[in-house]
């Protein structure tokens, strides 16, 4: 697995941290809105935006 940070990079292959990164990760993916449903949540923000309702 590869990392980035503001100032450098790291290559992980550590076996037990992959696999806390892995579950991690399929969480955040099992939260996440679909593609279709992001894409209207971030059209909704712009079009807020551009009448200006801005976010409190």
């Amino acid at each position: 697995m590869y990392t980035e940070g503001t100032y450098s990079g790291q290559i992980i292959d550590d076996p037990e941290i992959l696999g806390h990164c892995t579950k991690a990760y399929d969480r955040l993916r099992a939260a996440a809105l679909s593609p279709e449903a992001s894409l209207k949540t971030i059209e909704a923000a712009a079009e807020d935006y551009r009448n200006g309702k801005l976010p409190r």
